[in-house]
């Protein structure tokens, strides 16, 4: 008897504290049909949701089409598979079954209508990661009443193969992946409502790739009015690799490299060469276009956005400086070591110059080694570091952040500048990625749980739901160090330094970022 009631009483404690028996089951009637979703210690969530229909058959490497409603409820408690990539993340499926999204949001009381929607773009290159890692999950911008919504989207040649056969057929070609985000919008435009969001205070963000994407929507006139604000991490479409390639042709380019990905399966540029390489396994495709690919393959490439006169109709430079693009307010930044991960150690001065030729030509970059010269204070490795930093990063961001303010748009920048023993450990620096956690408030996803580094968190985390709930990064949720951010502007470029010590300062080298915009454009 007393084994049996000592029993009872393990289970008992066992169910009681069981997550899966706190969490409970609930249900939201949207456009697209009922969605069931898990409620947990406040927060709704929602996964694995299809905003399009599977890009299959002859929707691959075409644009997303609408989904159907669905008439029986989705249950959306599982997060979708991954988009077809070399290595799987977070113990995922793959599938080009892939166009889904997660919503996070504070339970239902009937008071909580009209929040501000946080969308979020994952970086990777445009080859692999996804919205259902760890480091982006919701939760914490949901405790503090935002919308937030991660997404999906085709990556490498499913996402960005383009054709002069696509081309003809649809008026657009090696945008499939950008046109997945843009309907991923619009079908949160008609739908989110039914979680608590307002529709018409939507901000996206990204970092990286996503970030790239996130300056590649602020130029297409198919994503206006689908979003009122911006969070650019790290990238733009004016950095390298896009900047030679706006330069010299980026339409013709991409079709020529996506005729060469064609040739390796015996497929011409046609309506037959198409039909042919939309039978090839996706996980091979992907083999052939995956951002840093084995250089001995036939195809060193990756596989990128472009400007296609449709989905981004003018040459990016071109737009900024004129004010075609969508006026939305922006809040950008980069980190101190953006080119640690991307440079190893032993890179010599003839590799760093080799760097520099491929980046900008000959002649213009005998100019740019004059510049930054390799020396006894400057190692090959720091300068391919610090060039890779400028040409990947910061030069064109601070392109877009100058146009946007010159139109009298709300900026706002930084540079996370913080270090932990195990990237100090390693020689990383700031490194490329590093702020995510920190933004999204997520450490403890990726191992970090030391005093100074929550602090941090706290601080940046509540500039983020600042700037997503009123536009700017001071009212509202109070940040630990009660500083002033003040705007970007060109005439005036200060921008929050994050670090153990948070303060604000004039952008670092700009006198460096200045020259090399005028080394790339001329201007």
């Amino acid at each position: 008897m007393r084994k049996l009631i000592g029993s009872l009483f393990v289970l008992f404690c066992f169910f009681w504290s069981s997550p899966s028996v706190q969490a409970a089951q609930t249900l939201v009637s949207t456009p697209s049909g009922k969605i069931v979703g898990i409620e947990n210690d406040g927060i709704s969530v929602f996964k694995g949701i299809p905003y399009a229909k599977p890009p299959l058959g002859e929707l691959r490497f075409a644009p997303p089409q609408r989904m159907e409603p669905w008439t029986k409820p989705l249950e959306a408690t599982q997060y979708g598979p991954t988009a077809v990539q070399i290595s799987a993340r977070e113990g995922l499926p793959m599938s080009e079954d892939c166009l889904t999204l997660n919503i996070w949001t504070p339970s239902r009381d009937g008071n909580k209508d009209n929040l501000p929607v946080y969308v979020y773009i994952h970086g990777g290159g445009y080859a692999n990661g996804t919205g259902s890692e760890a480091r982006y999950d919701g939760t914490s911008f949901a405790r503090n009443g935002i919308v937030s919504v991660s997404i999906n989207y085709r990556l490498n040649a499913m996402g960005f193969f383009a054709s002069r056969a696509t081309f003809d057929l649809y008026g657009t070609t090696g945008n499939w992946g950008l046109l997945d985000q843009i309907m991923a919008l619009e079908w949160i435009r008609d739908n989110i409502q039914a979680f608590g969001g307002d529709p018409d205070n939507v901000t996206i963000g990204g970092e990286s790739a996503g970030s790239w994407s996130v300056s590649a929507l602020i130029l297409s006139p198919l994503a206006k009015g689908l979003f009122h604000g911006a969070i650019m991490e790290s990238g733009s479409i004016l950095g390298a690799p896009f900047s030679s390639y706006y330069a010299q042709g980026n339409l013709q380019r991409s079709m020529e490299l996506g005729g060469i990905l064609s040739s390796l399966f015996n497929a011409d540029d046609s309506a037959e060469g198409l039909a042919k390489l939309r039978r090839v396994d996706p996980g091979v495709l992907a083999q052939f276009t995956e951002f840093g690919v084995n250089q001995t393959r036939p195809v060193p490439f990756f596989l990128l956005p472009v400007f296609d006169g449709t989905v981004l109709p003018e040459d990016p430079y071109n737009a900024l400086k004129s004010g075609n693009f969508n006026k939305v307010r922006l809040l950008w930044g980069y980190n101190t070591d953006e080119g640690s991960l991307f440079a190893p150690a032993d890179t010599n001065a003839n590799q760093y110059a080799m760097l520099a030729t491929q980046a900008y030509g000959y002649d213009k970059a005998q100019t740019v080694l004059e510049r930054f010269p390799v020396n006894a204070d400057n190692p090959a490795f720091q300068r391919t570091r610090e060039l890779l930093a400028y040409n990947l990063f910061t030069v064109g961001m601070k392109i877009y952040a100058d146009a946007l303010s010159q139109q009298g748009l709300d900026v706002y920048g930084y540079n996370f500048d913080y270090v932990s023993p195990q990237d100090a450990a390693a020689g990383l620096g700031a490194r490329h990625a590093v702020e995510i956690p920190y933004a999204f408030n997520t450490l403890a996803a990726v191992g970090l749980n030391a005093p100074e580094q929550q602090a941090l968190a706290d601080e940046m985390h509540a500039r983020w739901v600042n700037f997503i709930k009123t536009g700017e990064p001071n009212t509202g949720k109070s940040a630990p160090s009660s500083i002033d951010w003040p705007r970007y502007s060109a005439a005036h470029p200060e921008i929050m330094r994050f670090n153990t010590v948070v303060k604000v300062e004039a952008l670092p080298h700009k006198d460096d970022i200045e020259f090399l915009e005028r080394t790339v454009y001329g201007k």
